[in-house]
């Protein structure tokens, strides 16, 4: 997967496009979708990054969809979980073994804003991760500020995640081909093989790491090597002309209600 997203981030349409540029449009837009009080603003954020990203970028569909519809699904079930528990105003009820459940419309309107946040925070986080590679994300950060313990930590974990799952497939195929998986039995006790042999992996990955890092002259700060140059000023004028436009937005339908 790690292959996968980088080789797109590599070589998509908007690869030549200053990252700076992306990452400061990528995280103003989530900060205004999460900040924002109307469905609306988040569902443009949405549209608007998701056509960037598949129709612009000419990101693939299908991996595209495999990483935006597991979101979108939890997205889903929590604005019918709250819809259910939240609220005063009842819409409809039936009963259940001789409960009363309720679907309320303070619960509805609540679950709609969070699930239109939840699609613009990952439309806007994908967009970023799928045009631009993770290299130049954390350079970026670092240039931004972001204290430079925190950027390594963050370059490190996403180097190992997938370092660990290619571990956890690998392992998991080896108990597959010895029937490990065969009953309910012998499942529970691949599982906890698995779970503790790959505690041990991980431990001998981190000492390796360190051991490496050290022998290549690591000081407790990893570096980047490269510059990437500043964007020109008017694309920087017409990004916050855009994010003004979608707070305005947010301001003038704060009290819309879809339903």
């Amino acid at each position: 997967m790690q292959n996968t997203i980088d080789s797109i981030a590599f070589n998509n349409n908007l690869r030549n496009i200053n990252p700076k540029l992306k990452v400061i449009f990528a995280i103003l837009s989530l900060f205004i979708c999460v900040a924002s009080k109307s469905v609306i603003v988040p569902l443009i954020i949405t549209i608007i990054m998701i056509y960037l990203t598949l129709f612009k970028a000419k990101v693939p569909k299908k991996i595209y969809l495999t990483l935006f519809f597991p979101v979108f699904g939890f997205g889903l079930f929590t604005l019918i979980f709250m819809a259910f528990w939240y609220g005063t105003t009842e819409m409809y009820s039936f009963k259940i073994f001789g409960f009363t459940i309720g679907f309320y419309k303070e619960g509805l309107d609540m679950g709609l804003l969070v699930f239109s946040r939840m699609l613009g925070g990952v439309a806007s986080t994908l967009f970023l991760a799928l045009t631009t590679p993770m290299t130049e994300i954390f350079y970026i950060l670092r240039s931004l500020g972001l204290p430079s313990v925190v950027v390594d930590i963050a370059m490190m974990m996403y180097r190992y995640i997938f370092v660990l799952l290619d571990e956890l497939i690998r392992m998991q195929n080896a108990q597959e081909t010895r029937l490990g998986y065969k009953d309910l039995k012998t499942t529970y006790k691949s599982l906890g093989m698995l779970a503790s042999n790959l505690f041990i992996r991980t431990w001998e990955k981190g000492e390796q790491l360190f051991i490496t890092m050290s022998s290549r002259g690591y000081d407790g700060e990893l570096r980047i090597l490269g510059e990437i140059e500043n964007p020109k000023l008017i694309y920087m004028i017409g990004i916050i002309l855009f994010e003004i436009i979608l707070v305005i937005i947010s301001y003038l339908t704060m009290d819309f209600k879809p339903i």
